[in-house]
């Protein structure tokens, strides 16, 4: 019997549940019919035009994704735009897209989860602020880990470049400083810079950090590194394939799940 794709759906929701989305985000379903019939599965970062292409000439039937197809509201469907393009692709040739954005960085054992282990971090606990009167909810995006042992700043970044495979990484504040409590958080982490001040940890790992909170991370007296945004979340791929076959494959679904294989960093250095 042909697998349909709210039976997929209710698979992902429990792997990572909607509510957990940040409030401006658009996580589900973006483009699709609930039921169709779904045999192959991508796993993808983006659902670039160039990457809904591929999986629809590779015959997939839903695109997972990271980052949504949606993210702001459409005033029009304009195919000679790339989110048109893509949109008009997806619906002409009967390709489903779903999304998993901030509510896969934010569960237990989520996207965060998954970077902190990838840089050898041990008891991992969220990057949250709570007060007696308003626990948080959940662990929500970003973690604190600790290392094995302490290392200086300028040789724990080689150390990131290296687990993530990023050609280069940026650092900046007290390189020299010995730490071992690390925060972590996927994508972009900017807008976490000031919980990470004041936070219990020494050094902050993301991506898309700019002047300003290397400026702030500076005076404080610590420091980030700043692998970049693919490189903290291309790790998703592979983990959530893994993780989708697992989980059907317990449910008897005859579903094929597979890593998206076209995809790199836009970035390229000179």
């Amino acid at each position: 019997m042909a697998v349909k794709l709210k039976e997929i759906a209710a698979v992902l929701e429990r792997i990572a549940p909607s509510s957990a989305a940040e409030s401006w985000d658009n996580v589900g379903l973006q483009v699709g019919d609930p039921n169709a019939a779904v045999a192959r599965v991508w796993v993808a970062l983006d659902p670039s035009p160039e990457v809904i292409r591929a999986a629809r000439k590779a015959g997939i039937d839903l695109l997972v994704t990271h980052h949504p197809l949606l993210f702001r509201a459409l005033q029009r469907i304009d195919l000679s735009t790339p989110i048109g393009a893509a949109v008009g692709e997806a619906l002409r040739h009967g390709l489903n897209v779903v999304s998993l954005h901030t509510n896969l960085d934010a569960v237990p054992q989520g996207l965060n989860d998954l970077l902190g282990r990838r840089l050898g971090l041990q008891r991992l606990r969220p990057l949250s602020e709570a007060t007696e009167t308003a626990p948080p909810a959940g662990p929500g995006i970003g973690r604190i880990g600790d290392l094995a042992r302490p290392r200086r700043v300028d040789r724990l970044a080689r150390d990131v470049k290296q687990r993530l495979n990023a050609p280069s990484v940026r650092a900046a504040g007290a390189l020299d400083a010995v730490v071992r409590c690390v925060a972590v958080s996927t994508g972009s982490g900017r807008s976490l810079v000031a919980r990470f001040l004041r936070s219990e940890a020494e050094v902050f790992i993301s991506g898309d950090l700019g002047y300003h909170e290397a400026r702030a991370v500076e005076e404080a007296g610590r420091s980030l590194i700043d692998v970049g945004h693919y490189h903290s979340e291309h790790l998703m791929k592979e983990a959530v394939a893994g993780r989708l076959t697992r989980e059907f494959a317990r449910r008897g679904l005859a579903v094929r799940v597979e890593a998206c294989p076209l995809e790199k960093d836009p970035f390229i250095l000179l």
